[in-house]
């Protein structure tokens, strides 16, 4: 499931090498959540999330310039992802002595 994408940007001139080529990584959340590394799509790497199990998660995803190779710069972002609850536990009795 798609959640958001990201958008990073840099000034660096795109026809000077790879210097304005950006690569999207996940420093934190890669258990649950995946990046596409060229569009910085966001999407959930695992079916069944559970709210009721964690109701929220920071990721934090790294834009890389020069294709990601050596010597390029970085920055982050952190991305709060909170996820709603389904209809998905039965109403449950209390026992009664």
């Amino acid at each position: 499931t798609s959640i958001i994408q990201v958008t990073a940007t840099d000034a660096d001139d795109p026809t000077y090498g790879n210097s304005a080529r950006l690569v999207y990584t996940l420093v934190q959340g890669q258990q649950f959540f995946s990046v596409d590394p060229q569009t910085g799509i966001l999407r959930t790497a695992v079916p069944d999330m559970d709210r009721e199990t964690q109701d929220q998660y920071l990721v934090v995803l790294q834009a890389k310039d020069m294709g990601g190779h050596l010597g390029g710069l970085s920055g982050t972002t952190t991305v709060t992802v909170r996820l709603s609850d389904v209809n998905d536990n039965p109403p449950r009795f209390t026992q009664s002595e």
